[in-house]
C-alpha cells in the first residue's frame, strides 16, 4: 500500500478547526478545488463535484468528535486506484493546532507517484484554502 501525508500547523484551537471541517458534508465550503457535494445514505455517502468536471464518491467509516477525526473510502473516482482509506483528523497543539489529512490506497493502472502526487495536490490545495479561511 503507498500512503499520502499532508500536514498544516493552525494557530487557531483545534475545536474551532474542528467545527468547520469535521462536517463530512460541508467540504464543498472550505476546499477551492470541490464545487458541489451531494450527500446521501444517511450523510454517510457524499458525491464530490470538482471545478475539472470530474466527480468522486466517498462513503464515511468512522467520525469522532472527541477525537476530531474522521475515515473515509473511495467508493468511485477518477484516480487510478483501490481500497483508498483517507483520514482527517485535528491534533491540538500547545498553540493551535495541526490537521493532517492521510491516505493510504493500492495504485491501479497509473504510477504511485503519480496518484500520490495528485491526493497531496489535492489535499494542500484544501489546507492552504482552510488556513487561508481561518485567518481572513
Amino acid at each position: 500500500m503507498a500512503e499520502v501525508r499532508v500536514a498544516q500547523r493552525l494557530a487557531n484551537p483545534a475545536d474551532v478547526v474542528w467545527a468547520l471541517i469535521g462536517d463530512f458534508g460541508g467540504l464543498h465550503r472550505w476546499h477551492p478545488l470541490v464545487h458541489g457535494l451531494d450527500l446521501s445514505w444517511e450523510g454517510r455517502i457524499r458525491t464530490l463535484h470538482y471545478a475539472d468536471g470530474s466527480r468522486a464518491v466517498e462513503r464515511l467509516e468512522t467520525r469522532s468528535d472527541a477525537s476530531r477525526r474522521y475515515v473515509y473510502a473511495l467508493v468511485d473516482g477518477a484516480l487510478p486506484m483501490l481500497d483508498c482509506r483517507a483520514t482527517l483528523q485535528v491534533s491540538a497543539r500547545k498553540q493551535g493546532c495541526t490537521v493532517i489529512w492521510s491516505s493510504v490506497f493500492e495504485p491501479a493502472g497509473a504510477t504511485e507517484s503519480v496518484i500520490e502526487d495528485a491526493l497531496r495536490h489535492l489535499y494542500m490545495e484544501g489546507l492552504a484554502a482552510l488556513a487561508a479561511a481561518l485567518d481572513g
